[in-house]
């Protein structure tokens, strides 16, 4: 009878080299299979391609595709298609995004669309609007004037502040007449603030939104006068 453990010794020499090579094997796959998994990472290309350019209507090239060519069957049809089912008919992944120069040229490149390879673009800034209103126009000295508006987009503006700065016309000059007071913009958009007329003349209000990273900068006048 022939030496198991001998035998075993004996072969071992010859086995080790081929499990390491098949262990190269799997590790070189996994590598190669790196990028061609991360290439369609785009969240979806509906994201860009809006249905109504994309179905048959709106893109002759599509008529006579079937919808589960396209759609993911256990998602439903209200599923935007994968990249890799757009891919699948539109040259794959190097059709698309290396050959296509609308998906690498600025401001589209791979490296600046939202969503895509995991970039996730910066946030764009609202342009603030602001409406204002001061009444009354005219008031006697000691009463109050109530400064009134919209601002907006909303939820945007929600919680800006408003800053408030009264000055009286002496001669050619405008008077500071008291520190810049501020109002919180409410759910809806709206704001006010009210302010008691200390001396007679002619007055402004000027109402100055600072800019943030999610809105823009916005500043209004208004005037009124005291009697």
């Amino acid at each position: 009878m022939r030496d198991t453990h001998a035998l075993r010794g004996r072969m071992t020499p010859a086995i080790l080299p081929a499990v390491l090579l098949a262990l190269a094997a799997v590790v070189t796959l996994g590598l190669l299979a790196g990028p061609a998994v991360a290439q369609p990472a785009y969240s979806s290309c509906a994201s860009c391609h809006a249905s109504g350019t994309t179905h048959a209507g709106g893109n002759a090239n599509h008529t006579g595709v079937a919808c589960l060519t396209c759609h993911n069957d256990t998602g439903g049809m209200g599923d935007p298609p994968l990249p890799s089912a757009c891919g699948s008919c539109h040259g794959g992944v190097t059709a698309i995004l290396a050959a296509n120069t609308t998906h690498t040229s600025a401001p589209q490149s791979c490296g600046t669309t939202n969503n895509c390879h995991g970039y996730t673009a910066p946030p764009t800034q609202a342009t603030t609007t602001l409406t204002a209103k001061a009444a009354p126009t005219t008031v006697s000295l000691g009463k109050k004037v109530k400064v009134s508006g919209l601002a907006g987009p909303v939820p945007a503006l929600v919680g800006a502040k408003i800053a408030f700065k009264v000055e009286r016309r002496v001669g050619t000059k405008w008077v500071k007449m008291k520190a810049p007071a501020t109002a919180t913009v409410a759910t809806l958009g709206p704001y006010s603030w009210t302010y008691k007329a200390v001396k007679k003349g002619s007055h402004q209000v000027t109402l100055s939104i600072k800019a943030t990273t999610t809105f823009t900068a916005k500043k209004l006048v208004k005037t009124f006068k005291v009697k």
